[in-house]
């Protein structure tokens, strides 16, 4: 089973950095057959990518996200494939090319593109602090093990 771990998000922006830190965190377990990648670049960009290399079985991806969650709060959850309105779809095309990087942008645009393999999971993350600067907030600190632990679950056959 080929997989692609995505850490999504940008660096330097406190717990918004966690994809690129787990990015460069899980690729010194990286093997044959899981590969990980700092998706800290627009989503149309990630999906030509995609369509140029083999097909993955499955991808995880990781970021923290800002859903009105108690912070530190960690959901996997498995993709459902929806897409909004294709006016949204536009937009979300729309604010991708700019380099806008958001996990919702890189779901919708990967799926409108049909980039996307049918077994996609997502591990989300309630940051607790966005500002711009170095190193987490304590509770997504605390997490970072259990966060660690989900994402390489989720490789696993």
């Amino acid at each position: 089973m080929r997989v692609l771990v995505c850490g999504v998000g940008y660096r330097f922006l406190r717990d918004g950095a966690l994809g690129p830190y787990m990015s460069d965190t899980l690729s010194a377990r990286a093997t044959e057959r899981v590969e990980v990648e700092d998706l800290g670049y627009h989503p149309v960009g990630f999906t030509q990518n995609l369509q140029e290399r083999p097909d993955y079985d499955r991808i995880v991806f990781v970021a923290a996200v800002d859903r009105g969650r108690a912070p530190g709060t960690i959901k996997a959850y498995r993709y459902d494939h929806c897409l909004p309105s294709s006016k949204e779809v536009q937009e979300r095309v729309g604010d991708s090319v700019t380099g806008s990087i958001s996990l919702d942008n890189l779901l919708i645009v990967s799926e409108a593109f049909k980039a996307l393999p049918d077994d996609v999971w997502v591990v989300e993350v309630e940051p607790a602090d966005e500002t711009w600067g170095e190193g987490f907030s304590p509770i997504v600190e605390a997490k970072l093990p259990e966060i660690t632990e989900t994402i390489w679950n989720l490789t696993k056959p």
